[in-house]
């Protein structure tokens, strides 16, 4: 007898059996495996930008700043927002929207597709519109990488500590004790006020 998943609630307890015939060191293909099937097995996005995230950049904008700062000659340039794993992309089209240039990197070629087609239907119905007309929109850039290898910021150009912003909610908690949040998560560039 073959049982099919047919609602988020029962594909939740697939999503860890799945991952559990990964080893450590292929975890992050595991979730690109996910992404790849699709449907019931990408079961933990929620379809909008995470509400805490918005609250804290309407009512707490002094956590983070606003989106354009000063670097260390006194010229005003926007933030760069990093969101790792950052999922169907749309916590990458909100940070965009209050201004900053948000980045989204996800290892899985499907997750980055589905990122960009989110993209084009959140603007076609304005789902994210600017909430700033002095500040303007940010740019959204959405990239395929693993966030423990520096490849991906090689190809957006960028250097470690060249982002203002990690707004992250996925991968630390899957690798709390890696060298790389060690190296990147927690040195601010110079630059970052």
């Amino acid at each position: 007898m073959t049982t099919t998943i047919t609602n988020a609630a029962a594909a939740t307890s697939v999503v860890p059996q799945f991952l559990a015939q990964y080893g450590k060191d292929a975890y992050t293909k595991g979730w690109a495996d996910l992404w790849e099937r699709g449907g019931n097995y990408v079961d933990w996005d929620m379809g909008c930008s995470n509400p805490a995230l918005e609250d804290t950049l309407l009512q707490h904008r002094s956590i983070l700043g606003g989106p354009i700062t000063l670097d260390e000659h006194g010229r005003r340039y926007r933030k760069k927002a990093l969101v790792p794993g950052c999922g169907s992309g749309l916590d990458v089209l909100l940070l965009a929207s209050f201004g900053y240039d948000a980045y989204g990197l996800e290892y899985s070629h499907s997750a980055v597709q589905t990122c960009k087609a989110e993209e084009s239907r959140s603007n076609a119905r304005d789902d994210y519109p600017v909430r700033d007309e002095k500040i303007g929109r940010g740019n959204v850039t959405f990239v395929q990488g693993d966030f423990f290898d520096d490849a991906w910021l090689e190809e957006l150009g960028l250097g470690r500590g060249e982002y203002d912003v990690i707004y992250d909610h996925s991968v630390g908690f899957h690798r709390l004790r890696s060298p790389f949040l060690v190296g990147h998560s927690f040195r601010r560039s110079s630059s970052a006020h």
